[in-house]
């Protein structure tokens, strides 16, 4: 049975609304809500995101922990559905499309029949029938899923900025990556200088084990912030990556002679913000194995070398779309 995975506060959208349509298509339901895990993002709702075969998403109020979750889900690559309560949606997850509903519960009908819709299609499925009392139920013309808006479709300003504003922001979380790495490096360099004096001859355990546990403790700060800022980044991705693929849509399918002056620089921006990902998760990456060979002396390392580890996964998994941008960044200029 395919699994549907849920992000958001608001039981009442769980249960009145994703639980009904779940059981419809035949779908095996997961709350987020309901994990125990002591974060936000916590290893066991990090699997769940990436593993899944379907998200469903209540950007109702843009609540800081469905942002990152949708963050994780995009640098997996999976199938999401997202929705939010009319009027709610904070402007600056535009770039995220999503369906909106009326207020609950006196929306909660219209609400299934967006989600019904919007799973059936991520599923492939034919059009699923609705339960009596919900709009579009078997026999009625409003049986067919609800006509998705007209696109207007954003000019090429509106994607160039929206593409700069997000890139712009991004650079911003990259360099609190960067500033978080740096600090763990030097910790790091002082460590090492520490470890040859404790490995003197005749020197005891004591003495080593008293290094690694300062160690430890100097580098829980920097590894907190590392694996924030790592999320932070993710979440952004979310973001961004909508604006650049359509920004480089239009560029793709615009004759080069037609491009504004502007549209050189932005493509720069982006192979440049990709470069920038790149080498920040290689350094994380060289920096890992030390950890994870001194956290076997200590267990006062093994919380940094999970956070470090994690940080890692992150800045990986948001890698991997944004080089497929800057590729296409890169092939554009080539034209």
């Amino acid at each position: 049975m395919p699994t549907c995975l849920v992000l958001g506060p608001a039981a009442l959208f769980h249960e009145e609304v994703v639980r009904p349509v779940c059981e419809e298509l035949e779908l095996s339901l997961i709350r987020a809500d309901q994990l125990a895990d002591p974060s936000p993002l916590g290893e066991r709702l990090v699997r769940h995101l990436v593993e899944e075969d379907l998200v469903v998403a209540d950007l109702t109020g843009g609540h800081p922990s469905v942002v990152l979750g949708l963050g994780v889900r995009h640098a997996a690559g999976r199938r999401t559905v997202r929705l939010g309560q009319a009027g709610t949606v904070p402007a600056d997850l535009g770039a995220l499309p999503a369906l909106e509903f009326p207020p609950l519960p006196g929306g909660r009908a219209e609400a299934r029949a967006l989600l019904r819709a919007a799973l059936a299609e991520e599923l492939g499925l034919a059009a699923v029938p609705a339960r009596d009392g919900d709009p579009g139920a078997a026999g009625s013309e409003a049986a067919e899923a609800p006509a998705a808006p007209e696109e207007s479709g954003p000019g090429l300003l509106e994607l160039a900025v929206a593409a700069e504003t997000e890139m712009e922001a991004m650079a911003e979380d990259m360099a609190m990556v960067e500033a978080a790495f740096q600090d763990l490096g030097a910790m790091g360099e002082l460590f090492t200088e520490d470890m040859v004096r404790a490995n003197m001859p005749g020197a005891p355990m004591s003495t080593r084990l008293a290094v690694v546990n300062r160690f430890a403790k100097s580098i829980e700060g920097p590894s907190d912030e590392l694996e924030a800022a790592a999320w932070r980044l993710a979440a952004r991705m979310e973001l961004t990556i909508g604006a650049l693929r359509a920004f480089l849509e239009w560029a793709g399918s615009t004759p080069r002679s037609e491009w504004p002056d502007f549209v050189d620089a932005q493509l720069d921006q982006v192979i440049e913000q990709a470069r920038e990902v790149r080498e920040a998760a290689g350094g994380v990456e060289d920096f890992g194995p030390m950890l994870v060979f001194i956290g076997r002396t200590s267990s006062r390392l093994r919380g940094p070398s999970r956070k470090i580890a994690a940080a890692l996964r992150t800045l990986l998994g948001i890698l991997s779309p944004l080089e497929e941008c800057a590729h296409l960044a890169h092939a554009l200029k080539q034209t």
